[in-house]
């Protein structure tokens, strides 16, 4: 990403999820170097200090970048990302990114084919330019229907308040096999009416 050339001001990402670190991972942020002086850091931590190791009483932001850091990085965070990138490089992002694109479709066939006479409503666009590596079913019974997946299925999709299921293909680990066992779990399980039986409505938000 060259945030330079396309005018980008700050951004800011995740590397528990697109890095495959999980959680405890570093996020990161990018700042212009022509709004740096003029941007408040509200969390003065002793990485921005500028003398770094002089202890004063008195918080002195470094110029630059380096008054945006806050303190020590995780090292087992750091160390996971390391993993995951000499894996994505290995794999490809252009090749990861096909793969997804096309889960993303055969989950989308499988709903039609599957879910559409279980109430299911797909909340994604159909266009594949139109959606990253997940896609999205409503479902009057969200909430009960991701406790019991998680409960009898051995499925681990997102809820989302008030009625979404989100369903996401991790192109490095997951197979195509994995998606079509998924989602045949996921058609039996409404098909029983085995959600039901769970008590109350609430559910994790993954």
């Amino acid at each position: 990403m060259n945030f330079d050339a396309n005018g980008v001001d700050i951004a800011v990402g995740c590397t528990y999820k697109y890095g495959n670190s999980g959680p405890g991972s570093p996020a990161w942020l990018y700042v212009n170097k022509k709004v740096q002086a003029e941007l408040q850091v509200p969390i003065q931590g002793w990485f921005s200090q500028d003398d770094q190791f002089g202890m004063g009483p008195v918080f002195e932001r470094a110029p630059g970048i380096r008054g945006f850091q806050i303190a020590s990085p995780s090292l087992i965070g750091l160390r996971c990302i390391k993993s995951a990138f000499t894996m994505i490089e290995e794999a490809g992002i252009h090749r990861i990114a096909e793969k997804a694109a096309i889960g993303t479709e055969m989950m989308i066939k499988l709903y039609d084919e599957w879910l559409v006479d279980l109430g299911f409503t797909l909340l994604t666009s159909r266009d594949p330019n139109e959606r990253g590596g997940h896609i999205s079913l409503g479902h009057p019974e969200a909430a009960k229907i991701c406790v019991a997946l998680r409960k009898f299925a051995n499925v681990i999709p997102d809820y989302r308040t008030p009625n979404s299921i989100r369903l996401a293909i991790a192109p490095l680990p997951t197979s195509y096999v994995e998606v079509w066992d998924g989602f045949q779990r996921i058609r039996d399980l409404v098909a029983s009416g085995k959600h039901l039986t769970i008590e109350g409505s609430d559910s994790r938000v993954t």
